[in-house]
């Protein structure tokens, strides 16, 4: 597995290096088809002292794609997609409680491989059709990752009727729980499976939970299984400046989720807009595979105002607080999903119950290619769970600063500093952070 990996590494750089002598040729690399590839690390720097804050890590993922051109069918293609992720060598493995488990999907920090894209497609002017392994941009299955991503086993169909109106159809069996969820369970969502992870990751206590392996729907959701989840969902431009969409996820014998959206945009001038945005997030249990019913509900609203060099946000979200004894008030987040207005780098509190959250931010261009971004949260407290059994004892906040550079359309360098409380820290137990970590990627 060394060997397979070290030879894997020695390709995608060589295909780095090469990348653009490729393009500029009339002849496509691989007999006309397109690839692509990635190669990044993420380094911790610096964090808290305590038994909370990851203060060390040190992970990379290297993913290599490659997708045939036209087969014979005009609009057929074929892609696939292979995904390497493991420890640099430079995290010290001495006291595993310290380490940031969100950068591996190995326990150890042992390199990893998945082969997370397969799939075939089909297009043309009037529809959109894939099927197999895939990343898939939709409300409910798209989430911040570190490293390896998310990925489904799915089938997706997308119609264009009309020139403004877009329907899609999609049924998942299946899915790969990317690198971040470990963090997403435990540290992210602090045991409360508000944040994208129901489940804990092989590693974390008694979890059993395989990252990077391809799994039934209902394993990840503390079931033996389910038949899969499909979804509906709509996007409608009414005006040239007013964007709707509206979607429906229904999980066999888990629940059905509604969520809905809306963004308008108004020209103050040549170069600067303000955009309204609104969000409904509403979901209920299905048959009786959960202990318990789901009652839950958010809704929240967001302005910006700015242009490509500056810009200013307020955000606001609010959840629902039924105290009905045996129903859950809070989001039963086990697919990957985080379209909260709210959410920060390592908060995503607006899932829980009885929460009030707001999020205020900006970011200005520096000088070309250099980005500086700030925001601050501040999330009331819940009345969700967390770490099992503790509740919840303030407002949890975060503040995030992001100094991004972009010296090119391949590489990116980024530093940020996440300073976060949680709601469920007491004075016998910090759970506070520091955080600063470096993230450098390089795109081919």
């Amino acid at each position: 597995m060394k060997f397979f990996v070290r030879f894997l590494i020695l390709m995608v750089l060589f295909l780095a290096l090469n990348a653009q002598e490729a393009v500029s040729t009339e002849k496509a690399l691989l007999s006309g088809g397109k690839t692509t590839g990635e190669v990044k690390v993420m380094h911790i720097l610096h964090d808290k002292t305590n038994s909370f804050a990851p203060k060390d890590g040190s992970g990379y993922l290297i993913w290599l794609k490659y997708v045939t051109p036209d087969l014979k069918l005009s609009g057929l293609k074929a892609g696939t997609a292979f995904y390497v992720n493991g420890d640099t060598g430079l995290t010290d493995w001495n006291d595993n409680s310290k380490n940031a488990q969100g950068m591996f999907t190995d326990v150890n920090g042992a390199s990893k491989a998945l082969l997370g894209q397969a799939y075939v497609e089909y297009k043309n002017k009037l529809l959109e059709f894939k099927v197999g392994r895939q990343i898939l941009h939709t409300p409910l299955t798209k989430i911040k990752w570190s490293l390896m991503p998310n990925f489904y086993q799915a089938s997706v169909l997308k119609v264009k009727p009309l020139e403004r109106l877009i329907v899609q159809a999609l049924f998942i069996n299946k899915m790969a729980y990317g690198s971040r969820t470990a963090t997403d369970y435990s540290l992210i969502g602090e045991k409360t499976g508000t944040a994208g992870v129901i489940t804990a990751a092989i590693g974390q206590g008694a979890g059993t939970r395989e990252q990077a392996s391809f799994i039934n729907l209902g394993e990840g959701a503390g079931l033996s299984s389910t038949s899969g989840m499909s979804a509906l969902g709509i996007n409608y431009a009414l005006v040239n400046n007013l964007d709707i969409s509206l979607w429906n996820y229904r999980a066999y014998n888990v629940a059905n989720t509604v969520y809905t959206d809306a963004k308008y945009k108004i020209s103050l001038s040549k170069d600067v807009n303000f955009i309204l945005g609104g969000q409904y997030l509403k979901q209920k249990e299905t048959g009786n595979a959960l202990a318990g019913e789901i009652d839950f509900e958010l809704y929240g609203v967001k302005a910006s105002f700015g242009n490509q060099n500056w810009s200013i946000y307020g955000a606001y979200n609010r959840s629902n607080d039924d105290q009905t004894v045996g129903v859950r008030s809070s989001f039963f987040n086990a697919w990957g999903a985080d379209p909260a207005y709210t959410s920060s780098i390592f908060s995503r509190n607006a899932y829980r119950q009885d929460v009030s959250a707001y999020k205020i931010g900006g970011e200005i261009s520096l000088i070309k290619g250099l980005k500086l971004m700030v925001s601050h949260a501040d999330y009331g407290q819940s009345k969700t769970l967390g770490w099992g059994t503790t509740g919840s004892n303030q407002d949890a906040k975060e503040t995030d600063i992001v100094l991004m550079y972009k010296p090119t359309k391949a590489l990116n360098l980024k530093i940020f500093n996440a300073r976060r409380v949680s709601e469920y820290a007491t004075s016998a137990v910090e759970r506070e952070q520091n955080h600063i970590r470096t993230i450098a990627s390089y795109n081919f």
